[in-house]
């Protein structure tokens, strides 16, 4: 008669390494073997997966346009940082000059286009910069209007700086940009060194117009370094969207809809998506981004290639600048028709701008829980943490299913780590803690306490202490080893000393006689190996006096009652 008993460890290979190489053999209900084992690992992957979908799941947390729309920004006035023919003026001043106004469903951010102006002046025009500073989110812009004049230089932008972090500490990402009457605007970085986009390929994980090109006309700009060699001083890496994207055509066609994701916790990316106007994808209040297809602009924020600390505590910015670093060196390529420099055209010819107006009709920021939950606490506005506790109720699932895959055993072998048996066995360890080397020798001794201390039958086992000391891989093994038994130990395993069930002398008489003619050992071989000190060791039968006896050398361990 044979009680139900716990599966058997046994550990394999040299005693540098043997934990290593730990197999646990249990004998499986029936039904249930490793298919089952791995329909409830994929379970819990599966739960994990669901928590990280939730923090990837956006949420609205701000609808901008409206009557107070201006409330929410700051209106730069200093001088221009790309040394544009501009003058960059207040709140007040643009309400004077009618430069700015708002409804509920339409702002207008315009230009001075009345003006002839005198010596060095620049023309008036508007930059706004968000009170608010972002580190992720999704934007989504919709415009019925973009400035556009030859000599004009508009852009929506991010950047991020402080007294204490310079530009471009905290890099840039101009989501939109365009020049002059150029038919489609570019998405570009601007970055400190170390943000390369040489992973990311065209065609694969963008669709456009392709890279801008550096100096040589034949590199592509795919160095984000604001000082990147063979490529412009501050072009940084830009990508061309798609024609109609901006300019004249643009406005002839009603506008379109931009949508920016700055991704820099669970895909690490940002990305751009271009729609023209009634082409937009239904973007509701839970966006899902992966469904809207390839983007027109794509950069990885993998470690690898260009870090997510590369951006931090960005400001959105709107702003329409004049001739400057970009439009002034590139005025008679694209506007040599004027035959005029760009700085005297945007002096003299007030009229030639009075298409250069932006005409906002929706500007929305969502965000996921992960950014959300990594802001600091003046940043994380909207925050609902759904996602999070969602996280942790399918964490906990997921842990209870891993749990299930752990028997007895392995919980007992644990405790009896910690010295404290499972289930309540005395055991005492009188040498080294576990995974420790003793000064004297590099072996621990596990003793069963028996009615006498100092029996000299008292039970010993010995096993070499692993070299690497305590591990957390060794821990992982006890707890979620193979549950699949060689097939030698399938249905046959010695029972151990807690398994042996009472019974009376003479009860057992199809074992052993007496103690005097013990069971003989199994057939295991008895070299050195750790498989067969391990396989030995401890394992006790009761014999029909009522003595416990070891099972492979017939030694008396508690004598008979």
């Amino acid at each position: 008669m044979e009680a139900s008993r716990p599966p058997v460890c046994t550990f394999s290979g040299p005693s540098s390494d043997h934990l290593a190489k730990t197999k646990c053999i249990e004998k499986e209900p029936k039904g249930i073997g490793a298919g089952s084992t791995m329909v409830r690992l994929a379970v819990c992957f599966l739960f994990l997966r669901i928590g990280f979908a939730a923090l990837d799941r956006y949420h609205k947390v701000e609808s901008l346009v409206g009557q107070n729309f201006f409330d929410s920004w700051n209106f730069y006035s200093g001088p221009d940082p790309t040394h544009g023919t501009v003058d960059f003026v207040p709140y007040w001043e643009a309400q004077d000059k009618k430069l700015i106004s708002s409804t509920s469903d339409k702002i207008l951010v315009m230009v001075d286009n009345t003006t002839v102006l005198e010596g060095k002046a620049g023309r008036p025009a508007v930059r706004i910069e968000s009170k608010k500073s972002y580190n992720g989110g999704l934007f989504v812009l919709k415009l019925d209007h973009v400035p556009t004049a030859c000599g004009a230089w508009p852009a929506f932008w991010m950047f991020g700086d402080d007294a204490q972090h310079s530009w471009p500490r905290w890099g840039e990402f101009d989501i939109l940009e365009s020049i002059h009457m150029l038919d489609y605007a570019t998405t570009t970085l601007h970055t400190r060194e170390s943000c390369d986009q040489r992973a990311v390929n065209e065609g694969i994980d963008f669709v456009g117009q392709g890279w801008a090109a550096g100096t040589d006309g034949n590199q592509k700009a795919k160095n984000c370094w604001v000082k990147a060699p063979q490529q412009y001083d501050n072009q940084g890496c830009g990508q061309k969207l798609p024609k109609g994207s901006f300019g004249p055509a643009f406005n002839r066609a009603g506008g379109g809809t931009f949508i920016a994701e700055w991704d820099p916790i669970v895909n690490k990316r940002l990305r751009t998506w271009f729609f023209p106007a009634g082409e937009e994808p239904e973007i509701g209040d839970h966006p899902e981004p992966d469904l809207w297809g390839v983007p027109n602009s794509f950069f990885t924020l993998n470690e690898r290639w260009c870090t997510a600390a590369h951006f931090k505590n960005m400001r959105m910015v709107f702003d329409t600048t004049f001739c400057g670093d970009y439009a002034g060196a590139s005025f008679n390529g694209y506007c040599g028709w004027t035959h005029m420099q760009c700085e005297d055209y945007v002096r003299s010819k007030p009229s030639a701008f009075s298409s250069a107006y932006w005409a906002i009709r929706r500007l929305d920021v969502y965000q996921n829980d992960a950014v959300a939950s990594a802001a600091p606490p003046s940043q994380s506005s909207g925050f609902s943490g759904f996602g999070l506790f969602l996280l942790v109720v399918v964490a906990a699932l997921a842990i209870g299913m891993c749990y299930l895959q752990c028997s007895a055993r392995r919980l007992e072998a644990i405790s009896n780590a910690a010295k404290q048996s499972f289930k309540g066995t005395e055991v005492s360890v009188e040498s080294p803690p576990l995974g420790t080397l003793s000064p004297s020798k590099k072996q621990r001794e596990l003793f069963l306490k028996d009615r006498d201390p100092n029996s000299p039958n008292r039970a010993s086992d010995f096993e070499p202490v692993p070299s690497g000391g305590f591990s957390w891989h060794r821990l992982w093994l006890m707890m979620c080893c193979a549950n699949d038994p060689p097939p030698q130990y399938a249905n046959s395993r010695p029972s151990g000393y807690g398994d042996v069930p009472p019974v009376s002398p003479g009860g057992m008489n199809s074992r052993a006689s007496d103690a005097s003619n013990p069971i003989p050992p199994p057939a295991v071989s008895r070299q050195p190996s750790l498989q067969g000190m391990r396989q030995g060791s401890g394992v006790l039968v009761r014999q029909p006096s009522g003595a416990l006896v070891r099972q492979d050398t017939g030694v008396v361990v508690v004598p008979a009652p």
